[in-house]
C-alpha cells in the first residue's frame, strides 16, 4: 500500500459539504474503511473550513493505486469534492530527531 495526500477542492458550498459530512452515513463509511471493506482507506483528514479556508478539505489516504481512492469515495461523495491523489512518503521528524540521541 502507498500513501497519498489529496487536497479535495469543494464542488459545493461549505455548508452543503459540512451537512454531507455530518450525515448518518459517515460513521458507517468510516467503519467500512477501518474494517478493510473498501479499496482504499482514509487515515486522517484535516478540516480547514472552520478557520476561513472555504474551498478545500485535506486527507491522507492509503491505497494500492490512486483510482482506489475515487472508487472508495463513490459517485455521491465525488459530487461534493474533487479527487486528485498525490503519492507521498512519510517523514517522521520525531523519529529522525530521536536517532541523534
Amino acid at each position: 500500500m502507498s500513501l497519498y495526500i489529496v487536497i479535495h477542492a469543494l464542488k459545493k458550498t461549505p455548508d452543503e459539504f459540512n451537512a454531507m459530512m455530518a450525515s448518518d452515513d459517515m460513521p458507517e463509511f468510516a467503519k467500512a474503511m477501518a474494517e478493510g471493506q473498501t479499496p482504499a482507506k482514509c487515515l486522517k483528514s484535516w478540516n480547514p473550513l472552520p478557520y476561513g479556508n472555504a474551498d478545500t478539505f485535506v486527507c491522507l489516504w492509503e491505497a494500492s493505486n490512486p483510482s482506489d481512492i475515487a472508487a472508495t469515495l463513490g459517485d455521491e461523495m465525488l459530487e461534493y469534492i474533487t479527487c486528485n491523489p498525490m503519492q507521498v512518503d512519510e517523514i517522521d521528524w520525531t523519529q529522525m530527531a530521536a536517532s541523534l540521541s
